[in-house]
């Protein structure tokens, strides 16, 4: 792991929850919003202000990213706790990536994923469809659905990277037994190790650095070929309890 000195003061701009009555000075945590279980974001810390993670900086006043439905914000905030933020590279190795069942474009189907990968990105590790990057703007169950069709027919024999979505999808996300990368195949949940993601970034010859979102950097929803490109992903990350808020250690 690689300390990050990139937030100043512990300001940065997270996902928070489409609600008018947020106003600057608004305590936050994480969260879902009573109509979907698929969005992970920032919401009013209501009466769980003991586990307040972030203060909202400014009334929300324009929509920055729609993951999906509801309406989700990009908005300044600053955390509570000045926590320490983590850089985490992914794992490529082949022994981590995860398999296609089937496609049917644009949507790949797996034996069983985590109903909340609503806004992560599928990287096509090997394979049919090697170097292609997609932007999840769906998911349940068995499916991943590209908000860009994939160039190739993607098969059975073909292996990707999840690069998990901005927040807490369940419980925290696995490190490898090094506890240094994060692993690929992160598909379904079921360690405590308490890891919320803060942003994802993609990193290559091609590409330099950019920030894996669709609203700053749409054009990598439909990028290609990043496979000869020395393409890598990583993660900024904080570690956290392991209770329902998310707040930080």
């Amino acid at each position: 792991m690689i300390r990050t000195m990139m937030y100043n003061e512990g300001q940065m701009k997270l996902p928070v929850y489409n609600s008018s009555s947020l106003t600057a000075g608004q305590l936050m945590i994480w969260g879902v919003d009573a109509s979907s279980t698929s969005t992970c974001a920032l919401i009013d810390a209501a009466s769980n202000s003991q586990d307040a993670f972030a203060v909202l900086c400014q009334s929300l006043t324009s929509t920055v990213t729609n993951i999906s439905t509801p309406l989700i914000y990009q908005a300044p905030v600053e955390l509570v706790e000045n926590l320490k933020v983590w850089k985490i590279y992914y794992d490529m190795a082949a022994a981590n990536d995860s398999s296609v069942s089937s496609y049917s474009s644009p949507t790949i189907t797996v034996a069983a994923c985590d109903d909340n990968l609503d806004g992560s990105w599928v990287y096509v590790n090997s394979g049919t469809g090697q170097g292609e990057l997609r932007f999840v703007s769906g998911a349940n169950t068995t499916t991943l659905t590209a908000s860009t069709a994939f160039t190739s027919t993607l098969t059975s024999a073909t292996d990707f990277i999840l690069i998990r979505n901005v927040g807490r999808p369940t419980a925290g996300l696995s490190l490898d037994p090094t506890f240094t990368m994060l692993k690929g195949d992160q598909l379904d949940l079921t360690s405590q190790d308490g890891m919320v993601v803060l942003k994802n970034f993609i990193q290559s010859g091609s590409t330099g650095i950019k920030e894996l979102d669709p609203t700053l950097n749409s054009e990598l929803t439909g990028a290609d070929n990043l496979h000869n490109k020395g393409v890598r992903f990583y993660s900024h990350v904080i570690f956290a309890d392991n209770d329902s808020t998310g707040r930080g250690i």
